[in-house]
């Protein structure tokens, strides 16, 4: 993608307030559609380039419809916005994706993982998670200036849609959490701004950074196991809020 194209696309994305992972995952699927296309501007491409490379996803990336569909908007976005090709929408097929009904952990399994770890680190990201019903992303984002303990509540800040809103924070998660701290965070050496961060090195060797999505996947498969759970649940919230038992 051309400097030109690329400067339109990321002031479209940040005159819209649209996330940093929208502003990446736009840009990288602008540049993989033109790279299919072996380079050729979007501008000589037309409908039919497109419905080529969305056939190319399905059957020669096999990617599933989410993930398709995820890679065309942006293509749609560019096309509408850049391009000012407004009819490119409808002329676009997005693939109809067959809705699962998740599977949820109930009050008792996910205080089973709470009773069973004993990695402070570990009980305090899980208690945080259950109790909240804050999405992973949401989380890991947390910053310590977050956890409001006069008002008893967790500020998110960016959550989905770039919103901001507030959590409950249960006296029970609270304590955990500062003992996480004091065990933690108080005299390590790294300086950081948010509340959880790595314990080890990861592929960059920077801890200072946030959680990564593999680390706390990690860190919830591992404690179901000890818990004894073995459903491949795929929701991170329970049947009912946890609030009510924390």
């Amino acid at each position: 993608m051309t400097k030109t194209y690329r400067s339109k696309l990321l002031n479209e994305i940040e005159i819209r307030g649209l996330a940093e992972s929208t502003k990446k995952s736009y840009i990288r699927a602008m540049e993989l559609f033109i790279e299919f296309h072996k380079g050729k501007s979007p501008a000589k491409l037309n409908i039919e380039d497109v419905k080529t490379y969305q056939g190319y996803l399905v059957k020669g990336k096999k990617l599933g419809p989410h993930t398709v569909n995820k890679e065309i908007s942006a293509i749609r976005f560019f096309y509408r916005n850049i391009l000012n090709r407004a009819w490119y929408d409808k002329a676009i097929p997005r693939m109809k994706a067959k809705r699962k009904l998740p599977i949820v952990l109930t009050q008792e399994e996910v205080m089973s993982m709470i009773n069973v770890v004993e990695n402070i680190f570990w009980k305090a990201l899980i208690m945080l998670m259950y109790s909240t019903g804050l999405r992973q992303g949401e989380v890991r984002k947390l910053k310590k200036g977050d956890i409001d303990s006069k008002r008893m509540v967790i500020h998110v800040r960016d959550g989905k849609g770039g919103k901001g809103r507030q959590a409950l924070l249960s006296p029970k998660v609270l304590k955990c959490l500062r003992q996480y701290w004091r065990e933690r965070r108080l005299n390590n050496p790294v300086e950081s701004d948010y509340l959880f961060i790595p314990t080890k090195n990861s592929h960059s060797g920077k801890l200072a950074k946030k959680l990564s999505h593999t680390a706390v996947g990690y860190i919830v498969a591992r404690v179901a196991k000890l818990a004894g759970i073995k459903k491949k649940f795929t929701h991170i919230f329970c049947v009912t809020p946890l609030q009510l038992i924390f």
